[in-house]
């Protein structure tokens, strides 16, 4: 029998286990509540008190070590899983996030290895299947990706990602009309799925629509255009194909007597498109400045039976003028009528009808201390005052939002302040709607190696809080693309006012406010006191007097082993612009508003020679655009060759070209021993094979040594 002594010791550390079990069941469940709902910084906070506590279980350590895995912490990611299959040997899912591990590390024959052991604990693993369709569509294996991702499917049909891949998969295999088909079963299984919409986007942009059944075509861009979070000039070519036939038809159609707008304003697609993407093709261009000088006359001479499907229409075309910034040319007849319908609103006859064809031909915001009246004037019409927020209310916000700007040093170069000069007249680009994925939060690491692939970097940037460097963010898209970076601090600087004060009205509007906007030149970056992990600089170096003293510039600025984004024009890639150039440079062409708009007509007439190209450039249809296309103030090219005489000049390690994964598979084909695709000898000879290869410039990643 027992003592009573050893009964109590019995007694109490029974009790101790107890409260120990309770301890850990409340760690637990906490952390994967908080797991579950995404807050990924609170259930890591659980994850790691439970693990200091000295508790075990393997679902713990393997969910930490996937938070580690997308914090490009790979190593400790490693540690911590191979911790959870210790714990428990049989566990498939611990085998299959190391396989997850290793893809990310580049180390894709053991990330298959590892894949492939918990299917075999679990031959029902549908995330295991679809890992592994992951991990050979990396090593380039697309059939075998496919097979995988379909057994994924197959155990679990309503999997979204693995649909989701699918369509991936099918995209690269170039069946572009299958990968539509996944994209689309992936919105009926949830239609939240955050990177659906980015990747039907990409693929109509790169695909010729007529592979695609037309009703399901509708379908999607009827889905997208509802959107404002897309970057919507991607669905042009498919907007195109399915409504420019359409459009014109019904436009010439109704002449004068504009009696078929109601067939077209009855379309939300087309009503949509015109407020949302600028219509780049040049006989739609005719025949919307046809409609637009009728309407104009009809207004003038006071024959104002202006019904409501015609009113919706002038309005929506306001909108389609102020987003390509009134690039269609005037004739003499509609001024004499403009300054009839603006003498009209001086004398008070002030109404939808007139203020909406003034928006067609003007910003109206220019138009307020001439006219006050607009301003006042309020209607009950939901598109008016949709146009008069886009017309007056944002661009004279961007007035008030430039006061708050910072500004450091001064612009002495002669070239800086030319620059300066066109981009504070035309903020460059010009946006409304963007991808933006406000929670979409990964590691540097990360984020250049999914751009350089199939390069891969494994140094990590030791900083918790990473510096980022955006030199020259024109109007903001590049800022919002930078905040994919994990913890970063982001500096955005430029040269424009105007262009910094459209930025931060868009930063506003989405509630970003961790981001410093400050007006400098390059060249006298070292006022900002700061060193950074890294650097991103598009577009901006080959507009400068001297690109390679605003390169060394910043490379002081960029701390070692810190990386560098570059954008440079290419040589091959802008011959018809170098040719368009010294057109306009003979002709004695100031870059002004008639001057670009005059530019134009001689290219849509075919006056000048072999300029065909830029009437199908997306670049050409708006007056921001076209000028920094033709009309800049300065503009250096590149070779291939020159581009490897400044990485060695600069002791800079070139890391791989951002492009898309049809490029990417073409160089493959032709280069099969370059895995890594960084030999940029072989790049200068594709690109004499392919000479548009680079048209959208040279984007690259290198890394200071």
């Amino acid at each position: 029998m027992k003592g009573f002594g050893e009964k109590h010791k019995n007694s109490k550390k029974k009790k101790i286990y107890s409260d120990e079990q309770t301890i850990k069941n409340q760690i637990i469940t906490r952390a994967f509540k908080q797991h579950s709902q995404g807050n990924i910084q609170e259930a890591r906070k659980y994850y790691e008190n439970f693990i200091n506590k000295g508790f075990l279980d393997h679902r713990v350590f393997s969910n930490y070590g996937m938070i580690l895995l997308n914090l490009g912490e790979l190593q400790k990611a490693e540690i911590f899983t191979r911790k959870a299959i210790e714990i428990n040997p049989n566990y498939a899912m611990g085998y299959s996030n190391l396989g997850k591990i290793f893809q990310s590390l580049g180390e894709l024959q053991k990330a298959e290895i590892f894949t492939r052991k918990a299917i075999e604990i679990d031959p029902n693993f549908a995330m295991a299947y679809c890992n592994l369709g992951n991990v050979f569509q990396s090593l380039g294996e697309l059939q075998k990706a496919e097979i995988f991702t379909r057994k994924a499917i197959e155990i679990d049909p309503n999997f979204a990602m693995a649909n989701f891949n699918l369509g991936n998969i099918r995209k690269d295999l170039g069946k572009r009309e299958d990968s539509l088909d996944s994209y689309l079963r992936v919105i009926e299984l949830n239609p939240k799925y955050v990177y659906t919409f980015s990747a039907i986007t990409d693929l109509l942009r790169y695909s010729d629509p007529s592979q695609f059944d037309k009703k399901k075509l509708k379908k999607i861009l009827n889905l997208c255009l509802e959107k404002k979070d897309l970057s919507h000039k991607d669905l042009f070519p498919a907007f195109n194909f399915l409504y420019k036939n359409y459009l014109i038809t019904n436009l010439e159609k109704s002449g004068c007597t504009f009696s078929k707008i109601d067939l077209i304003t009855s379309n939300k697609s087309i009503m949509n498109a015109m407020e949302k993407i600028i219509f780049c093709d040049p006989e739609l261009e005719k025949v919307l400045k046809s409609f637009r000088k009728e309407i104009c006359n009809k207004v003038s001479k006071e024959e104002n039976d202006i019904n409501e499907h015609e009113l919706e229409f002038i309005i929506g075309l306001g909108k389609q003028c102020f987003i390509n910034e009134y690039v269609y040319s005037v004739s003499k007849e509609e001024n004499i009528n403009l300054q009839n319908i603006i003498e009209k609103l001086r004398k008070g006859e002030i109404n939808e009808i007139n203020i909406s064809i003034l928006s067609c031909y003007f910003p109206l915001y220019k138009l307020i201390n001439d006219l006050p009246l607009l301003q006042s004037f309020h209607s009950s019409s939901k598109t008016y005052t949709q146009l008069m927020q886009l017309q007056v209310k944002e661009p004279l916000r961007e007035n008030e939002l430039s006061k708050e700007i910072k500004k450091l040093g001064t612009f002495k170069d002669d070239i800086t302040q030319k620059v300066q000069s066109q981009y504070e007249e035309n903020p460059y680009p010009r946006w409304r709607f963007i991808r933006f994925f406000r929670d979409y939060k990964i590691s540097i690491k990360e984020a250049i190696n999914n751009e350089i692939s199939p390069n891969r970097i494994n140094i990590n940037v030791t900083n918790k809080q990473p510096k980022v460097l955006i030199a020259g963010c024109g109007t903001g898209k590049q800022i919002l693309q930078a905040l994919k970076y994990e913890n970063s601090v982001i500096t955005a600087i430029d040269l424009s006012l105007s262009s910094l004060a459209y930025a931060k009205r868009k930063l506003d509007e989405l509630g970003i406010n961790n981001v410093e906007l400050v007006q400098m030149d390059i060249l006298e970056i070292g006022l900002l006191g700061k060193s950074f992990d890294i650097i991103e600089c598009g577009g901006v170096l080959h507009h400068m007097d001297n690109p390679s003293k605003g390169l060394e510039l910043l490379l002081g600025v960029l701390k070692k082993n810190g990386f560098l984004k570059l954008g440079l024009y290419s040589e091959l890639a802008r011959k018809e612009i170098v040719t368009a150039r010294n057109y306009i440079k003979e002709m004695k062409l100031k870059p002004t508003e008639s001057n670009i708009r005059f530019f134009r007509e001689k290219i849509f007439s075919g006056e000048i020679d072999n300029l065909n190209k830029l009437k199908i450039s997306e670049d050409f249809f708006s007056l921001s655009q076209c000028r920094d296309l033709c009309f800049h103030a300065k503009e250096h090219r590149f070779t291939i060759n020159q581009l490897i005489e400044i990485l060695n000049d600069h002791k800079l390690t070139f890391l791989g070209f951002f492009l898309p994964q049809q490029l990417k598979n073409l160089y493959l084909n032709s280069f099969p021993k370059d895995k890594q695709q960084t030999k940029l000898e072989n790049w200068a000879e594709f690109e004499t094979k392919y000479p548009l290869t680079f048209s959208a410039m040279y984007q690259f990643w290198v890394c200071k040594n």
